[in-house]
C-alpha cells in the first residue's frame, strides 16, 4: 500500500476487513497514517503496536 492514495488504502483496507470475516488477517506496517486509515475503514480493527 506504500504506492497507493489514502482513498486507495481505505478501499484495501475495506478488502481486508471482508477477509477478516472468514480467517485472521495480518497487516505489519511502520507507516502510523496508515493505522488511521484502517481505524477508520473498520472500527473493529485491532492494533497490535510494538514498543522499540
Amino acid at each position: 500500500m506504500e504506492s497507493f492514495d489514502d482513498d486507495r488504502t481505505a478501499e484495501a483496507f475495506g478488502l481486508l476487513a471482508e477477509m477478516s470475516k472468514s480467517g485472521q488477517v495480518i497487516y505489519l506496517t511502520h507507516h502510523a497514517h496508515l493505522c488511521d486509515i484502517a481505524k477508520n475503514s473498520c472500527p473493529s480493527v485491532f492494533i497490535h503496536e510494538l514498543q522499540s
